[in-house]
């Protein structure tokens, strides 16, 4: 049984890594922009406010740094994300004209810009980042407000005037680059496992987490031009706590910390397979420990890859499945029995709207098959009552299994709790 156990180990353990070299390889031979080290595509938007849930211009200007004349393609599609607040929402980025053509031809030392469309999310206000994962470009700021503040904002400006002094305008790497590290921040920052709190009424009554993802590599920096799925890099924190509120003392029943980094390469498919078709590829290496000592002392490293396959239009109703595998690294000294209950397979599955109900269902299959655990997780967006002013969702989980938490992972346990996500 050892033999065997050591067989698996280390055969999911190089399909881990084959499948983690696929994955770069794939992205690091993507098509790449014609003569992309020579152009240099730069998003310049408003500086005045927009309004959300209508259209909204932004311009793509590539400019061309050779000494020769360059030929450019502008996709008449982009997928774009907007991050307002850690949560992304996706958004069709659309070239407004496309009667006279995509092609174009940019001058050496000169630039060609386009105007293209999106639709700002009804209920997003305030700061909006702007970014387009598959295009080389900078990520831009939006400051979006209410229909009525953008027009009392336009009926108290005063009228320029003839006489009066005139500003030059910025240049299109000017626009870009012309942001404070705080709006830098924002840029690569955002959310990734869901951040919520929520309360059930047995002991430990309360659980927590927080998780976000940080894009390691800069969107203005020469390396993303050159090869553009490094967006995908990324540095990751997520946090888990059991907290017992019902005990005098209110003590954490245990903490789970888990570092990660990771390479995600969004849209395989390119858009190639069918519309409403996606395929995300993930791989990636964790570190997991309760940061206790002795006897309590909990700790595992994983390398892992997983897929994600997508149906359904963005902003309609979506179903998505998404397998992981993944291997054990380094010593499981304090917690050697662990793979028993945490397997080596998991599956992540969901169905309903990003911007209405959505149901997420997690399981993780022990090396028994009875010794899994199952999650639910129920989330509804209450943006969509008081006229968009809670920037909360409501959230409900349900757990049956063993592993709840990285301290008790060999006890089967059942809970439902509910309470508040900032990111489902």
């Amino acid at each position: 049984m050892l033999i065997m156990r050591v067989s698996v180990s280390r055969l999911l353990w190089r399909a881990v890594l084959a499948g983690a070299v696929c994955a770069l390889l794939i992205g690091l031979s993507a098509p790449r922009p014609v003569a992309a080290q020579q152009l240099t595509p730069v998003f310049v938007v408003p500086t005045d406010a927009v309004t959300a849930d209508g259209p909204v211009s932004v311009w793509l200007a590539v400019l061309n740094a050779s000494d020769r004349p360059v030929p450019y393609a502008f996709p008449a599609m982009l997928d774009g994300r907007l991050r307002a607040g850690g949560v992304e929402h996706a958004v069709p980025v659309a070239l407004r004209d496309t009667a006279g053509g995509t092609d174009s031809v940019i001058p050496p030392g000169g630039y060609v810009r386009r105007e293209y469309a999106l639709t700002v999310p009804e209920g997003l206000q305030g700061q909006v980042v702007l970014d387009v994962p598959g295009l080389a470009a900078n990520a831009v700021a939006l400051e979006v407000r209410r229909a009525d503040a953008v027009a009392k904002a336009t009926d108290a400006a005063p009228a320029a005037t003839a006489s009066g002094p005139t500003i030059p305008p910025k240049s299109p790497i000017e626009e870009a680059t012309d942001s404070s590290a705080e709006v830098f921040f924002k840029e690569h920052f955002s959310g990734y496992e869901p951040t919520y709190f929520i309360v059930g009424p047995e002991a430990p009554n309360a659980r927590f987490q927080i998780s976000f993802k940080y894009q390691l590599f800069s969107n203005r920096g020469p390396l993303i031009r050159e090869f553009p799925t490094l967006k995908g890099v990324h540095l990751a924190y997520t946090q888990r706590s059991l907290w017992d509120l019902s005990s005098p003392s209110k003590p954490f029943v245990d903490t789970s910390y888990k570092p990660e980094l990771f390479f995600v390469l969004p849209r395989v498919d390119a858009g190639r397979w069918a519309d409403g078709v996606r395929l995300d590829l993930q791989a990636g290496f964790q570190h997991e420990s309760n940061g206790k000592s002795g006897t309590d002392s909990r700790s595992l490293n994983l390398a892992y890859f997983d897929t994600k396959l997508t149906l359904g239009a963005e902003g309609g109703f979506q179903a998505s499945v998404a397998p992981r595998v993944w291997a054990y690294l380094g010593s499981l000294d304090e917690n050697p029995d662990i793979p028993d209950y945490r397997g080596y397979v998991g599956l992540r599955t969901t169905l309903g709207w990003d911007k209405g109900l959505l149901l997420a269902a997690k399981v993780q299959v022990g090396d028994d098959w009875n010794r899994g655990n199952l999650q639910l997780d129920l989330s509804y967006p209450l943006m969509r009552f008081l006229y968009g002013n809670l920037s909360l969702y409501l959230y409900a989980q349900y757990f049956l299994g063993y592993g709840e938490s990285l301290l008790y992972y060999n006890e089967r346990s059942s809970s439902f709790r509910l309470g508040f996500a900032l990111y489902p």
